[in-house]
């Protein structure tokens, strides 16, 4: 028995606390991609009239987690995201906006997640895209965003 207590009393010393998890670069300052709420994010755009990037995504998602590990990672989108005002929530969640965003309409008759919508800054779409598997295609298509802002 005292041998067991020193065994683990030893074990504990050396393994020591866990050390925190390392933020994720979209919540470093001065990296990734800032994200607001949509409350604060369209202020934000009517403000400063900048256009809008929303991201509608789910948990459950797996090419909302593709987007956030493998396209909003890449510097190329970083720094286009900055010419945006950046919004993301959760469609289970926000389900008022989910309908409003990501709802059957004649342009977009089968919606899903991914879905990432571009506004003006009044709040009049521009443009929507999903996951097209990879940093280059959403780049393009934020150049398309742009250009029609």
């Amino acid at each position: 028995m005292v041998l067991v207590a020193l065994v683990a009393g030893l074990m504990s010393a050396c393994i020591g606390p866990t050390p925190p998890s390392q933020p994720s670069a979209s919540e470093m300052p001065g990296t990734g991609i800032t994200w607001y709420s949509y409350e604060e994010g369209m202020a934000i755009a009517q403000e400063q009239k900048k256009p809008v990037m929303i991201d509608v995504y789910t948990d459950w998602c797996k090419y909302c987690k593709e987007l956030d590990r493998v396209v909003y990672t890449d510097p190329n989108v970083i720094d286009l995201a900055d010419k945006f005002v950046c919004i993301k929530f959760n469609a289970d969640k926000r389900r008022d906006l989910s309908a409003k965003y990501n709802s059957p309409t004649p342009t977009n008759p089968r919606p899903g997640v991914p879905a990432i919508v571009f506004l003006k800054s009044d709040g009049t779409e521009t443009y929507r895209t999903g996951y097209k598997g990879g940093a280059e295609p959403f780049v393009q298509d934020m150049m398309v965003a742009l250009n029609n802002a």
